[in-house]
C-alpha cells in the first residue's frame, strides 16, 4: 500500500522519511497545529523588506531601510547629550561667590606690607555706578560685600581703604547672566607693583571656589596708559558646571586691585580670553580711579 505524498516529495522510498498525520486528526480537520502555513512568497515568509520610508509587511515604515518585522522599524540612533548649562539662579551665586574668593588679596596685601607712609599715593580706588563703558552696574553691598571689605580693611594700616565690589551685567542688577566683581585697595603703596600683582592672583588661588588653571600671564594693553596687569585663568563650580574666570591685577604707587569677571556663557577654557579681558582690566582701572 502506498503513502499519500508529503509536502516536500512523494511518499515511499524516494519521499520524506516522516509524514504528518492525516487530516482531520487536529482541531478544524487541520492537523494538530493548525493549518499549514501556505507556500512561501518571493520575497520570503514575512514580506518584503521595507525600502527608505516605505512601510514593511507587518511593521511600520523603516527609517534606513531596516525590516519593517512585527514589532516595527528599528529606533533611530540616539542625538546628542543636551547641552549643560547654568540656570538664572545659579550664575548669580557664582557671581556673589567671587566675592569671597576675590577677598583673600586681604593676605596677598597684609602680607607684603605693600601700603606705607609714603606720599606717593596720589589716586583712590572707587566704586562707580557703572564700569567697562556702562557694560557692567554695580549691585547693592549685601552683608557678603561688606563683611568682605570689614575684613580687607582691618588688615590693612592706617593709610590704606579697601574696596569691594560687585557688578552685574544686567541693567537691574539679576547678575542672570554674568558679572564683574573688584576687590582691592587705595593708600600709599610702597611694594613694587609685579610682587603686588603676583600676590594678589595667588591670594584668589587660596580660595576654596577658585582654582588656578593655566599659566600667568602679563599684558600691557593699548590704550591703557602703559599700565601692566597680570592676568590668570581660574575655574568655579556650581553643581556640575565648572565656569572659567578670567582675573586680572593691577598695583601701582597708590592703588592696588583684583577684577574677575564670571560670565554664564564661559564654559570652557576657549570661551574666556585673558588678552581680551586684560583689556577691560585696564578700562575698569581708568573709570574706578580718581585723583585723591
Amino acid at each position: 500500500m502506498s503513502q499519500p505524498p508529503g509536502p516536500y516529495g512523494s511518499g515511499g522510498s524516494g519521499g520524506y522519511p516522516w509524514q504528518p498525520p492525516p487530516t482531520g486528526t487536529g482541531p478544524g480537520g487541520a492537523g494538530p497545529y493548525g493549518p499549514p502555513p501556505g507556500p512561501p512568497g518571493p520575497a520570503g515568509p514575512y514580506g518584503p523588506p521595507g525600502a527608505p520610508g516605505t512601510p514593511g509587511a507587518h511593521g511600520t515604515p523603516g527609517p534606513y531601510g531596516a525590516p519593517g518585522g512585527p514589532y516595527g522599524a528599528w529606533p533611530p540612533p540616539p542625538g546628542p547629550p543636551p547641552k549643560r548649562g547654568l540656570g538664572a539662579g545659579a550664575i548669580t551665586g557664582i557671581v556673589l561667590g567671587g566675592v569671597a574668593a576675590l577677598g583673600l588679596v586681604v593676605f596677598a596685601v597684609a602680607s607684603v606690607g605693600g601700603l606705607g607712609d609714603d606720599s606717593r599715593g596720589t589716586m583712590k580706588l572707587t566704586l562707580p555706578a557703572t564700569l567697562d563703558g556702562g557694560k557692567y552696574h554695580r549691585m547693592p553691598a549685601n552683608p557678603q560685600v561688606k563683611q568682605q571689605e570689614e575684613t580687607l580693611q582691618d588688615a590693612l594700616p592706617e593709610d590704606g581703604t579697601a574696596r569691594v565690589g560687585i557688578y552685574s551685567r544686567d541693567a537691574d542688577g539679576g547678575a542672570r547672566t554674568g558679572g564683574l566683581v573688584l576687590s582691592g585697595a587705595y593708600g600709599n603703596i610702597d611694594s613694587p607693583a609685579p610682587r603686588m600683582r603676583r600676590d594678589m592672583l595667588d591670594g584668589m588661588g587660596q580660595s576654596q571656589q577658585a582654582r588656578p588653571t593655566g599659566a600667568r600671564r602679563d599684558f600691557t594693553p593699548e590704550g591703557g596708559g602703559g599700565v601692566t596687569v597680570s592676568c590668570q585663568m581660574f575655574s568655579m563650580d556650581q553643581g556640575t558646571v565648572t565656569v572659567y574666570v578670567p582675573a586680572c591685577a593691577w598695583a601701582d604707587s597708590s592703588t592696588a586691585a583684583v577684577v574677575a569677571e564670571i560670565s554664564s556663557s564661559n564654559l570652557s577654557r576657549s570661551d574666556a580670553d585673558l588678552s581680551s579681558f586684560a583689556e577691560t582690566t585696564a578700562r575698569v582701572k581708568k573709570e574706578a580711579t580718581e585723583p585723591r
